[in-house]
C-alpha cells in the first residue's frame, strides 16, 4: 500500500504541500523532486503498481471541498457556529484518481473518515454516512475510519 499524504487543503480545495508532508520519505532522502501528487498521475500510478497493490490517498485527493467566500474575501460560516471548519466547506467534483488507479490495477483505500460534526462538509448535513456513501459511489475499494460501525452501515446501505 502506498500512502499518499499532504499538509492541508486551502480555501479553494487545493491540497497543499509543505515538508515533511509533501513527498514520501524515500523521495526526500534521495533528493527526488517528485511529490505525493506525482504518484497519482497515470505515470505515477503505473510506477506504484511495480511495488504495491494499492494506494491509500488522503480523501481530498479523491474529492476535495472549498469554502464559500464572503464579500470580505474570507470563508463564510455556513453552519453559524462562529468557527470556520470543514463543516463550512462545500464538496467539489471528484477527481479521476480512483478511475486511474483502477485502470493501473491498483485498489484504493482512502483515509481518514470520522463522524464528528466539525469534520463533515456542509453537503452532508451532519450525517457521517453521507460522506461514506459518496466515497463508496466514487468507487473506493475500502477506507480507513475511526468509526467502523458507521462505515459498515453506510456500505450496507443502512
Amino acid at each position: 500500500m502506498q500512502l499518499v499524504d499532504a499538509d492541508d487543503v486551502d480555501s479553494k480545495g487545493n491540497v497543499t504541500l509543505v515538508a515533511p508532508f509533501d513527498k514520501p520519505y524515500d523521495f526526500a532522502v534521495a533528493k527526488d523532486a517528485r511529490t505525493f501528487p506525482d504518484l497519482l498521475t497515470p505515470k505515477g500510478l503505473a510506477e506504484v503498481k511495480t511495488y504495491a497493490d494499492g494506494i491509500g490517498p488522503w480523501k481530498p485527493y479523491l474529492a476535495s471541498a472549498a469554502h464559500v467566500m464572503g464579500p470580505d474575501g474570507k470563508p463564510r460560516d455556513l453552519n453559524g457556529d462562529g468557527k470556520i471548519s470543514d463543516a463550512d466547506r462545500v464538496a467539489l467534483p471528484p477527481t479521476d484518481v480512483v478511475k486511474n488507479a483502477h485502470a493501473a490495477g491498483l485498489f484504493v483505500h482512502a483515509y481518514t473518515f470520522r463522524s464528528e460534526q466539525p469534520g463533515l462538509l456542509s453537503d452532508y448535513k451532519g450525517d457521517p454516512k453521507a460522506e461514506y456513501k459518496r466515497f463508496f459511489a466514487l468507487g473506493v475499494d475500502g477506507l480507513f475510519s475511526d468509526f467502523p460501525d458507521t462505515a459498515f452501515a453506510a456500505r450496507a446501505g443502512k
